[in-house]
């Protein structure tokens, strides 16, 4: 019998390394730079990604404006009197804890919708925005049933309504601030 075996490929050599004195001995080979190549390739190519990636966040004191008024003017419609002129107080201040842009923030007062209490109105509120995927806390304060509720939406930008039952109609607060603008 034969000690030999078939073979589909011949036993490989190993590689020779080229004597020190030879012009592509050491790093100096073919494959370090083309495994250079695809490394500067990817690394350009994530750069580039970054460098033109934008956030849909807006990042302007006017694009943070309006993002607030979106919301505000949302709730304001859902459960305001259709008949009834806002109350707004506005301001621009500086960003929380010495930050270096601008904030936008709003106050609004109008009367709730004649005939809706204010548990029901913002139990309506509360079902319409954790369906959207916000984040609702509600809790009650002071004797004569004040009713407040914090959205937090997915752009984080929160929204405080209170409804307080001190007086006939009742009145609804909408409170909120935008995100600090870029520097």
């Amino acid at each position: 019998m034969s000690t030999t075996s078939w073979r589909f490929f011949q036993p490989r050599k190993p590689p020779k390394l080229p004597p020190k004195g030879e012009p592509w001995g050491g790093l100096l080979r073919p494959a370090t730079f083309v495994t250079l190549g695809i490394v500067l390739a990817v690394v350009a190519a994530v750069w580039i990604g970054v460098a033109t990636a934008r956030s849909d966040a807006p990042t302007t004191l006017d694009g943070v404006t309006a993002e607030v008024m979106v919301e505000v003017d949302a709730v304001t419609a859902a459960l305001a009197d259709p008949g009834a002129v806002p109350a707004d107080s506005t301001a621009v201040v500086p960003c929380p804890a010495g930050g270096a842009g601008q904030q936008y923030t709003i106050t609004r007062t109008v009367p709730l919708r004649p005939g809706v209490s204010g548990a029901d109105a913002l139990a309506g509120i509360r079902s319409d925005y954790e369906s959207r995927g916000w984040k609702v806390s509600t809790s009650s304060f002071g004797g004569q049933g004040g009713v407040q509720s914090e959205l937090i939406g997915l752009n984080l930008v929160p929204v405080t309504v209170t409804i307080t039952s001190a007086d006939e109609p009742l009145s609804l607060r909408i409170e909120s601030a935008s995100r600090c603008t870029a520097p």
